[in-house]
């Protein structure tokens, strides 16, 4: 990965496709409602192909984003922000964790948003991603995650070939797959309400999972 940012391959380290999933995110955040008013937390923001967008729409310093590689982060930081748009962001609002720490928000998220976060981890992960977030979450705020889905009556068990971009994926190693009650699984008996979403044109075939504070 530091090879990567070193060379100048920032974008190319978080999957490449930088304008058409960068785009995709905005898009459809401002179409759940996202107002440059309301604060935004990009879960996994790597080296800012959301944040980018978001900053220049949002009020200054209502983006806050958060990531285990803090070398991504800088690069985007550096490389993909103009001077216009680092003086609405301070270095403060970003976090550095492997273990969905939030502890650096001092202010409630009103949309937070995971995008090809947990398509590479295991289920567990969300959950506790959830659990930690909760607190910092304005009541009704709403946190979105992208997931590749296993149908009821898909095995399980068995590699399945998504139905776009060519992914197959696995119950046990990454890229990971899910069936929708095992997304409800993660917010039993928690602050959160989980509403899927589905579909929302991803190019690898991701999908979108909602999940409401309570």
């Amino acid at each position: 990965m530091q090879a990567d940012v070193r060379d100048g391959r920032h974008r190319e380290a978080i999957g490449g496709m930088w304008d058409e999933i960068g785009d995709l995110q905005i898009r459809f955040l401002i179409d759940q409602g996202l107002k440059p008013q309301h604060r935004l937390l990009d879960v996994g923001c790597g080296s800012l192909r959301l944040g980018a967008r978001a900053v220049a729409y949002l009020h200054a310093e209502r983006y806050f984003g958060t990531d285990l590689n803090e070398v991504l982060i800088r690069a985007g930081y550096e490389q993909e922000l103009g001077e216009t748009e680092r003086a609405k962001l301070p270095w403060s609002h970003f976090g550095v964790s492997a273990d969905f720490s939030f502890d650096f928000l001092l202010q409630p998220m009103d949309f937070a948003i995971a995008q090809s976060v947990f398509t590479h981890l295991p289920l567990n992960h969300l959950r506790r991603c959830l659990h930690n977030l909760a607190p910092h979450m304005a009541r009704g705020g709403r946190f979105f995650a992208t997931y590749f889905e296993c149908l009821e009556g898909q095995d399980l068990f068995a590699p399945l070939a998504q139905p776009r971009g060519g992914v197959v994926t696995y119950d046990y190693q990454d890229p990971y797959h899910y069936r929708l009650s095992d997304l409800a699984w993660t917010v039993d008996a928690s602050a959160w309400a989980f509403e899927p979403i589905g579909d929302w044109d991803h190019p690898r075939g991701q999908r979108m999972a909602c999940f409401r504070k309570l």
